[in-house]
């Protein structure tokens, strides 16, 4: 049922703070999952995106980091008013991550199959022989040839492909309602990014879970999320459906990324590219953070940050463009 609310972020704010000053990583963002949703949150690097899911689970490294505002309702439960304890039991279980680099999320020193079935036993309470064998099980499942020799192999053992499968494995072991996947295919080849893609979409439907899919590559997101949320600078600049926002861009800056892509039938000397570049977190400008590199800036652009506003089909989009204020100072310029 993908009208029911499985996770709900609202105004989320994560700061570093340090001798330079405080870096805002996460300024204000908010979102809804439904359930079987796959919401892909896209932007380049340094926009906020792992540091939102780093957020969500309460795994900001601290100090320096600190999540000072915001609700993240998983199931209308606000993660951030649990104890570490509470937390504990539902990270991992409802709610699941798989990490960027497998090679330094995974121990090296223990066997694949019993990382995955010590989060089997801590979660789900069954015996060490039950929880081996459905760690087996899952290895199987993600696609992995002799399911019960690799299980009992190390991580160095295995290629980078298997080893983001036994990441994916791990944190599918509970059967999770969110799966947060934070560019789970940046450091694979492309046979083997469309293999865990496919794989990452297969169980969703057998689950029914929702996803989070972090990624700066447009076309994984074009392929496999039903919405999309485009950061920049700490903030969601625009959101809405996949098919909208690849059709109909609203902000400058979704339009830009898009404009980027290189076209697979047309004749390009070279790529469009965004001039400019991103803020400091450390010191963003009073007005629009994109406004500096925004062709249609204008001072109101510069003076006001604008809110993140709902516009035509539900999309919603930070940009004075689309204001009564920017529509009534232009109409009065037409007169």
């Amino acid at each position: 049922m993908k009208d029911e609310k499985v996770l709900e972020v609202k105004n989320l704010q994560t700061y570093f703070y340090s001798s330079e000053g405080i870096a805002k990583a996460v300024d204000g963002v908010s979102f809804t999952l439904h359930k079987g949703e796959t919401l892909g949150i896209v932007g380049e690097s340094g926009c906020g995106k792992s540091m939102t899911s780093l957020s969500l689970l309460r795994l900001v490294p601290s100090p320096p980091g600190k999540i000072i505002n915001g609700e993240i309702l998983l199931n209308n439960t606000d993660l951030l008013k649990l104890s570490d304890e509470e937390l504990r039991k539902i990270r991992g279980n409802k709610i699941s991550m798989i990490f960027q680099e497998p090679m330094t999320s995974l121990n090296p020193v223990l066997t694949v199959g019993e990382q995955i079935a010590e989060t089997i036993r801590l979660h789900q309470g069954l015996s060490r022989k039950e929880a081996w064998q459905k760690a087996v099980e899952m290895i199987r499942l993600v696609g992995i040839p002799a399911p019960e020799k690799r299980a009992k192999q190390e991580p160095y053992q295995l290629s980078g492909g298997m080893r983001q499968r036994i990441m994916i494995a791990m944190a599918l072991a509970c059967t999770p309602d969110v799966l947060i996947a934070d560019e789970p295919t940046t450091a694979l080849d492309v046979t083997i990014q469309a293999q865990i893609i496919d794989i990452i979409r297969n169980l969703q439907q057998q689950l029914g879970m929702s996803i989070i899919f972090i990624t700066h590559d447009l076309g994984v997101v074009a392929e496999i999320c039903d919405k999309i949320a485009v950061m920049y600078a700490g903030q969601v600049v625009e959101e809405g459906a996949t098919d909208s926002i690849f059709a109909k861009p609203l902000h400058p800056y979704t339009n830009g990324l898009i404009q980027s892509l290189p076209k697979l039938y047309e004749d390009q000397e070279e790529l469009s590219t965004i001039h400019g570049t991103v803020p400091s977190t450390y010191d963003y400008p009073i007005g629009c953070r994109y406004a500096e590199r925004c062709p249609f800036a204008t001072d109101l652009c510069h003076d006001q940050q604008p809110d993140l506003m709902t516009v035509v089909d539900d999309k919603k989009v930070r940009c004075w463009m689309y204001s009564e204020e920017w529509q009534g100072k232009h109409l009065r310029g037409a007169v």
